[in-house]
């Protein structure tokens, strides 16, 4: 997923005729600061700011639509929050960015991911970390957050143990409960979360990246942790994304490459070999990517989107269940038809979701949470339409 471009203007075949309300190709709205996958759980964010939808596990309040969201939900329901400005869903809280710069989170708080100073229990609705403002942008990775304010400089706060916080330190007493400076990074533009491990994007096109090496997400030849940011092996960065535990770089001429666990082939190189240093992925015409905990998406530039990774649950969405695909394959809808017109997308888990220039949601893979929301709990091996409302502003 695109973390330092804003949305690319869409082709006019994206704007459908009718009443339909579309996404305006004049927007300056990220599109994917609306759409966002937790690891049983799905957001969605209105456009205009005015509130957001959950879908899935509310188990530790995840879904953060307070004290009377009840169990898990198979539809959508609405959270009362407003002025949003971006959304994004970690493993067991989540977090949002509003308009003024503030952070408000939600979930639990066993690490202090929160960073409201408190490490224990959860949270059942949206608070705000009174500790840090003017940020711009903010990531829920594993057990921790990172978030990137105005002046260019990232902070951090939740579970250290690999390092993840950037600080110099690892080790289950090395938490914070609220936000510390992730060490030697400035002018930065851009940033992503795994697991356990953090990744920035300078205003040079350098990536950044710190926390668990064991996978290869660092990228170095090596398992080491790194405690604080080393430079990933890769120049001339456009965009990246971190999934669980491994990276993906997409350079300004065009190329993909990747680096990290490769269980079931889910690194997209045709093999299931560990890389711990950056491997070129074969696909091309690319301008986003995303990758979640089992499989990744690459969007091109025609508004079509391929997948690939761990397909047991139907998480690649290509409408097979063939346990492994190695490479890139297209994401199709429940009639077999080619997916387009894709805006936004996100995975994480084993569920993947994507938005259309028209406002349709769709979701595809593990659903026994409701995480797909489509008012079910059947998985789906394709696209299928959700029950979230249109995000586009009239």
């Amino acid at each position: 997923m695109l973390k330092k471009l804003s949305l690319v203007a869409l082709a006019a075949s994206t704007l459908l005729v009718g009443s339909s309300i579309t996404a305006s190709a004049d927007s300056t709205v990220n599109y994917d600061h609306l759409l966002s996958a937790g690891t049983t759980n799905a957001f969605l964010a209105m456009e205009d700011g005015s509130s957001f939808y959950a879908t899935g596990s509310n188990g530790n309040g995840k879904l953060g639509v307070g004290a009377g969201g009840g169990n898990n939900k198979t539809s959508p329901v609405q959270a009362h929050v407003s002025d949003i400005a971006m959304i994004d869903a970690g493993a067991l809280h989540s977090t949002l960015l509003k308009k003024d710069g503030t952070i408000w989170s939600w979930g639990f708080a066993g690490y202090g991911e929160l960073g409201t100073g408190i490490k224990k229990g959860f949270v059942n609705e949206p608070v705000k970390n009174k500790y840090i403002n003017d940020v711009k942008e903010v990531r829920a990775g594993g057990q921790f957050t990172l978030a990137l304010k105005n002046d260019g400089t990232v902070w951090a706060y939740g579970e250290n143990n690999f390092g993840q916080l950037g600080i110099g330190t690892k080790g289950a007493s090395a938490f914070s409960v609220k936000p510390v400076q992730v060490q030697g990074l400035e002018n930065i533009v851009a940033i992503d979360a795994g697991d356990s491990f953090g990744a920035a994007l300078d205003k040079d096109n350098q990536l950044w990246v710190w926390g668990r090496g064991y996978d290869g997400a660092m990228g170095q030849d090596d398992k080491e942790d790194q405690l604080t940011p080393v430079q990933y092996r890769i120049d001339d960065i456009k965009t990246f994304t971190a999934g669980a535990d491994r990276i993906y770089v997409l350079t300004n001429s065009g190329e993909v490459y990747a680096s990290g666990s490769n269980t079931s082939g889910k690194l997209g190189d045709g093999t299931s070999t560990f890389r711990r240093s950056p491997v070129l992925i074969n696909v091309s015409n690319v301008s986003r990517l995303k990758a979640g905990k089992t499989q990744t998406f690459a969007l091109k530039n025609d508004g079509t989107l391929w997948g690939w990774g761990t397909n047991n649950e139907g998480q690649v969405g290509d409408g097979t269940d063939v346990f492994s695909v190695k490479v890139p394959s297209q994401v199709v809808d429940d009639t077999n038809t080619p997916l387009t017109d894709v805006v936004a997308f996100s995975a994480a888990g084993t569920h993947s979701h994507a938005l259309t220039a028209d406002g349709t949601v769709w979701s595809w893979g593990y659903n026994k949470n409701g995480e797909l929301g489509i008012g079910s709990t059947k998985e789906q091996y394709a696209a299928t339409k959700t029950n979230f409302p249109n995000p586009f502003s009239e």
